[in-house]
């Protein structure tokens, strides 16, 4: 199995929104820390070789991907996954791979595994985690299924994207304003120059600056900015046909998934099976569900 991405060059800069005095003063301006990249990664993919699909699929195990997403996501998930054990880890990143953010093309299929991977997210949340813990790692997991519902194939050159919200660095400002995300959004074409300019060693920093002053005394895009900053995903609808799936241990909620794919008897039911069968191995490689 192959996994690639395909990344932007994204650029992290504060712009503080300060009290403005009476008199000019340069230190009430709008000001950046420039120069720092941070490499995000927008588009998974995995390609698996003809060889590997005719294995059996109760002898593979494949290893997942860390998926990344944002920096709030990576770091939420770095948080809560800190001290579980290599089984819980693998599952996580797994569930993200192969439910949410994958290379399924079929809209019912990527519908029905986003379901089925809240669901086994919800398991784990339920019997690896407590209060708080359990809550933020759902809310997590949403954002990352907001994310998975905005895929789009560019028509060019053919890869998958997904958009992805406003970031805030760890330890950021409340203040602090995505200028990459600002320039995507509202000038798409002055970012596919700095992208340009970046690759090819050209003076991206002028177009930054520049951007960068016109987007603090742009209120429109401002309050637009602030919208949907503040947007919640945890407010996405999603109907979920396996939610009232019994999570109390793992053969319950192994039979109890697989009994409502049955019920359904839909066309995509083997994709299913096969997905719950790998969320069991991964989460207990020895195959002795509790």
């Amino acid at each position: 199995m192959k996994v690639s991405s395909t990344t932007p060059f994204d650029l992290n800069a504060y712009t503080h929104s300060q009290q403005r005095t009476g008199q000019a003063n340069p230190s009430n301006q709008p000001t950046m820390i420039t120069g720092k990249f941070d490499l995000s990664h927008d588009i998974d993919t995995v390609e698996i070789s003809n060889a590997s699909r005719q294995l059996a699929s109760s002898d593979v195990v494949n290893h997942s991907a860390v998926y990344f997403g944002t920096v709030q996501i990576n770091e939420s998930l770095e948080r809560l996954l800190k001290g579980q054990s290599s089984e819980v880890k693998e599952t996580v990143y797994g569930i993200i791979q192969s439910n949410l953010i994958t290379d399924v093309t079929d809209k019912d299929d990527r519908s029905a595994l986003l379901e089925l991977g809240l669901t086994q997210a919800q398991y784990i949340a339920d019997n690896y985690m407590k209060g708080d813990q359990a809550t933020e790692f759902m809310n997590t997991f949403r954002q990352i299924a907001a994310i998975s519902t905005t895929r789009t194939i560019n028509p060019e050159t053919k890869q998958v994207q997904y958009d992805t919200p406003p970031q805030r660095p760890v330890d950021a400002p409340e203040d602090y304003v995505d200028l990459n995300y600002m320039m995507r959004k509202f000038q798409p074409q002055t970012y596919d120059k700095l992208q340009d300019a970046i690759v090819n060693n050209k003076d991206w920093s002028s177009i930054l600056q520049n951007f960068a002053k016109q987007a603090s005394t742009n209120q429109a895009w401002i309050k637009e900015y602030r919208e949907d900053a503040a947007r919640s995903a945890d407010n996405m609808p999603l109907p979920n046909r396996f939610e009232k799936a019994d999570t109390t241990n793992l053969s319950s909620f192994v039979h109890a998934v697989k009994e409502i794919i049955t019920r359904t008897d839909s066309a995509n039911n083997k994709l299913l099976i096969d997905n719950i069968e790998a969320f069991m191995r991964k989460l207990q490689p020895e195959g002795k569900a509790t």
